[in-house]
């Protein structure tokens, strides 16, 4: 078995959109309900319930402003990385189920025989081997 990479990352097969809609979104949400509760915990019952004088309040509202800008700025670098992540980790996935339905595909049609062959990496090592016995009978 050579070993060979997949050039395209995404594939467009609906078992790499799930996934990768279902990593994106476990990461996202906990994230984003993280950043809510404490940018409300923070701002709104430390400063606004702490009973600060008004000179305070307004001398803090600059750090609210620079956190905003902070929080604008970082969050859709964050989001860009985590959807590069999760693409990744769902083309690890479907990247050999979908290798494997194209060789099927070959040896139903009869334009391929012998044993199906996986790359190195691939997770799905023991169904290959278990679909190659199937072949040989």
């Amino acid at each position: 078995m050579k070993p060979t990479r997949r050039l395209r990352k995404y594939l467009g097969t609906s078992l790499q959109k799930k996934i990768l809609f279902l990593i994106f979104l476990s990461v996202i949400i906990p994230m984003g309900l993280t950043i809510i509760g404490l940018y409300y915990l923070v701002f709104n019952l430390f400063i606004w319930q702490a009973g600060l004088p008004e000179e305070m309040i307004q001398s803090l509202s600059s750090a609210i402003r620079k956190v905003n800008l902070i929080i604008m700025v970082a969050l859709p670098i964050i989001l860009i990385l985590i959807w590069f992540l999760a693409l990744e980790i769902s083309h690890r996935i479907a990247g050999p189920v979908f290798r494997l339905e194209k060789e099927l595909d070959e040896h139903i049609a009869g334009r391929k025989t012998g044993p199906i062959r996986i790359r190195l990496k691939d997770e799905l090592k023991v169904l290959v081997e278990k679909i190659n016995k199937i072949l040989n009978k």
